[in-house]
């Protein structure tokens, strides 16, 4: 039987209330306790008790028509919720081990408006007086010889190394091909067009990457830090998306976010451990590896 077939199907049998989303709500709640209740009878008899599979078919065939009934009730095909699904269940467990090429967004600007597609950063970590009571942990980052951007300390009580946050702004460059902070930081805002500039360069979207950054940095925690993850909670990347959805950046994937999370907190780990180094990006790639600290960097420990 065919999707359309199905839900045809299923409207014809359908007398509850046309308005009502509870019912088809809390049918869906009892098919699932009715399956549980299958597996607790499995697991309580293992050989003696045998109608579990045909009581798995009937509940599962309820659990359906509950749910097609709920989909119409909110203008919802079921042939698009479940292509969406096996979409979306792609992206998050089939991801390959490094991200496929993406167009850029700036490729039809002039080349002093791009982002650079190759680039070195370095993080130094000072202590620095005279920004607290005490000397405070303070990082540059630098292009070559020249600095960008201001000196970043953590700005809270705890040391926590949030003054490295900038390799996430990077990682969001070299995996997005998109980072309104950097781009900022780098002097390569897209000012010929005055709407690119405004919308996509300027200050809101500085100020939604930035309030974004710190949202999953407290959500890292939780999960120290994506040390060991292979994945990340698909609840942070949906939040990412909503508060970037306004924004050229919309057009990546949840699975472009999940490479750019995991590859920023893989360099954060590197350069915290090292107390600073060096990260290359690689935008056509769309890489950012560690390669370590320079001679003579200082170390203040």
């Amino acid at each position: 039987m065919k999707f359309a077939e199905y839900e045809r199907a299923v409207a014809e049998t359908d007398i509850l209330d046309s308005e009502d989303l509870v019912l088809p709500m809390l049918g869906l709640a009892g098919e699932i306790g009715s399956l549980a209740a299958q597996y607790k009878k499995i697991q309580r008899d293992h050989t003696g008790y045998r109608a579990f599979t045909d009581e798995v078919r009937e509940e599962l065939g309820d659990l359906f028509w509950y749910a097609t009934a709920l989909a119409r009730r909110c203008n919802l095909s079921l042939e698009e919720i479940l292509s969406d699904n096996v979409r979306k269940t792609r992206e998050r467990f089939l991801r390959p081990a490094t991200p496929p090429p993406n167009p850029l967004f700036d490729e039809n600007v002039s080349a002093g408006q791009q982002l650079p597609r190759s680039l070195d950063i370095t993080f130094t970590d000072t202590l620095v007086e005279g920004k607290g009571k005490l000397p405070v942990q303070t990082v540059r980052i630098y292009r070559g010889n020249d600095a960008v951007g201001d000196p970043l300390d953590d700005n809270s009580d705890d040391d926590d190394n949030y003054r490295y946050h900038d390799v996430f702004h990077l990682a969001h460059m070299a995996v997005l091909g998109w980072s309104p902070v950097m781009r900022s930081l780098l002097k390569m805002k897209r000012n010929a067009d005055r709407d690119v500039d405004r919308i996509q360069d300027g200050g809101r979207a500085i100020a939604v990457e930035e309030g974004m950054t710190a949202y999953v940095f407290s959500m890292a925690r939780a999960h120290s830090f994506f040390s060991t993850a292979a994945s990340v909670p698909a609840e942070i990347v949906k939040a990412c998306q909503a508060m970037t959805a306004h924004l050229e950046v919309s057009r990546r994937s949840a699975q472009d976010w999940e490479y750019a999370i995991l590859a920023g907190y893989r360099m954060f780990e590197e350069l915290t451990a090292n107390k600073g180094g060096t990260v290359h990006l690689n935008l056509h790639a769309r890489t950012i590896t560690y390669s370590g600290r320079r001679s003579g960097d200082a170390d203040d420990e």
